[in-house]
């Protein structure tokens, strides 16, 4: 498989305006090692990767652009949207 765009960094390591938590998410999993059932924080509220990809019930925040990425401990997402 072969990893051609990435919706999170511009070409430049700049993050990519426009970019969903969704976006991102379905990017990661796919080509990050991530899986549905791993934890992702956003603005301090953590929900399950599959739950804001899959859930016909997601939360709103799932198709927000992200604003900031942010290192969090032992590889935990964390977005601020």
């Amino acid at each position: 498989m072969e990893l051609s765009y990435d919706p999170i960094w511009d070409e430049s390591g700049e993050l990519r305006r426009g970019c969903t938590v969704r976006e991102a998410l379905a990017w990661l999993t796919r080509f990050g090692g991530r899986t549905a059932g791993e934890p992702v924080m956003i603005n301090g509220v953590v929900y399950k990767v599959g739950h804001l990809l899959y859930d016909p019930e997601r939360p709103d925040v799932a198709d927000k652009p992200i604003a900031h990425v942010f290192d969090g401990y032992y590889h935990q997402l964390n977005f601020s949207v």
